[in-house]
């Protein structure tokens, strides 16, 4: 099967229809938002069409923004009224958008070549430390991307 490399923004449109005619998409990630956990240029996600039942804390959404914008964030609370709280896994601040901005749930996620369930028992457990670890995000990540930054260069060399 041939690859198509392109933002999912040049084929959102194809993508919306695929999905909603039962298709499963694998897409390169970009954007650090959900760093650590969903890198950059290296992780693949599995999408396909969702049901009210995936709409559930740390489920990871693909969805569209007010502005058109299309984001892949995990959901970190379900209000009594349904919308959704959004949260990026690199990021300290939260969104809530409505069920009808979802285009899509991860259902699989590969990392370096090996694929999961996006709802696993160790997705889960991982998201839930991550979660409660909220208040000193930002200064994980800084040192995180340090690392990285720091283990690119050398390999670089």
């Amino acid at each position: 099967m041939d690859k198509l490399n392109c933002s999912v923004y040049e084929i959102s449109d194809t993508v919306e229809k695929l999905i909603s005619e039962g298709a499963v998409l694998n897409l390169c990630v970009s954007g650090v938002s959900m760093s650590p956990f969903l890198v950059s240029r290296r992780d693949i996600v599995y999408i396909r069409s969702f049901s009210d039942a995936d709409l559930k804390k740390f489920s990871i959404l693909l969805f569209r923004r007010s502005d058109g914008s299309l984001v892949l964030h995990r959901v970190v609370k379900v209000l009594p009224d349904g919308r959704l709280v959004m949260n990026g896994d690199a990021q300290n601040w939260y969104e809530t958008i409505d069920k009808k901005q979802v285009l899509a749930v991860v259902s699989e996620i590969e990392h370096n070549g090996k694929r999961s369930k996006s709802d696993s028992l160790y997705h889960n457990a991982v998201n839930m430390l991550w979660h409660l670890l909220l208040p000193i995000r930002p200064l994980i990540m800084r040192v995180w991307f340090k690392i990285r930054k720091t283990k690119n260069y050398n390999q670089s060399e």
